[in-house]
């Protein structure tokens, strides 16, 4: 219904923060994951009309009943999403980080 506006908001802090943080953490790289998820999930969201051209444009607003059911989803599948490419992201900055200070460090005889 809305889950993929978790990750977009998160997407739009690491767009507006990502010069703050450090080169070393990569954050260009979770910048592409959510923002590609976010793009991806929004697509499909439209393809099976969850997402409309009209007012209030999240067909799960029409009513009180679904809003809470779009709050739930948001809540647990959004934020297991945003979860999941954080720690893809970790991963792959540590992996990174890893493998090149041993290639950095010059060995001596």
């Amino acid at each position: 219904m809305a889950c993929f506006l978790v990750p977009m908001t998160a997407a739009i802090f690491t767009t507006a923060f990502g010069k703050k943080v450090p080169e070393r953490l990569h954050i260009a790289w979770l910048n592409m994951l959510l923002w590609g998820g976010t793009v991806a999930l929004a697509l499909e969201h439209v393809a099976h009309e969850e997402i409309v051209p009209y007012p209030p444009f999240l067909s799960a607003m029409s009513s009180a009943a679904d809003t809470a059911t779009m709050l739930g989803e948001m809540a647990t599948i959004g934020t297991s999403m945003l979860l999941a490419s954080v720690l893809v992201w970790a991963g792959m900055v540590y992996v990174y980080n890893h493998y090149t200070m041993k290639v950095a460090v010059p060995r001596t005889a």
